[in-house]
C-alpha cells in the first residue's frame, strides 16, 4: 500500500526530517527533563496551596518520553517497510 508520502518525498530527504524530527524532540525532553529534575520540591509559603508530588511530576515527563520512542520506532519501520 503506497502513501502519497512515499511516492512524492526521496527516501534520503524523508531520512533526514526523521532524524530532525527525532533531534528536536529529544532535546526539548532533555530541556524538561532537566527542569523537572533541577527544581528543588518546596514547601508552600501559603497552607491552602497543596505540596507538589515529585514522583507525580516524573511519571508525566517519562510517560511522554516512552510514547516518543514507540511513535518514532513506528514510524521508522513503516518508512523502511518494504
Amino acid at each position: 500500500m503506497n502513501s502519497p508520502i512515499d511516492s512524492s518525498l526521496p527516501t534520503t530527504l524523508g531520512t533526514v526530517l526523521f532524524w530532525a524530527a527525532v533531534i528536536a524532540c529529544s532535546v526539548a525532553q532533555w530541556f524538561i527533563l532537566r527542569a523537572v529534575f533541577r527544581t528543588l520540591p518546596t514547601a508552600p509559603a501559603n497552607s491552602d496551596v497543596p505540596v507538589p508530588r515529585r514522583w507525580a511530576e516524573i511519571v508525566q515527563v517519562l510517560l511522554p518520553i516512552a510514547g516518543l520512542v514507540a511513535l518514532f520506532y513506528g514510524a521508522w519501520r513503516a518508512m523502511h517497510s518494504a
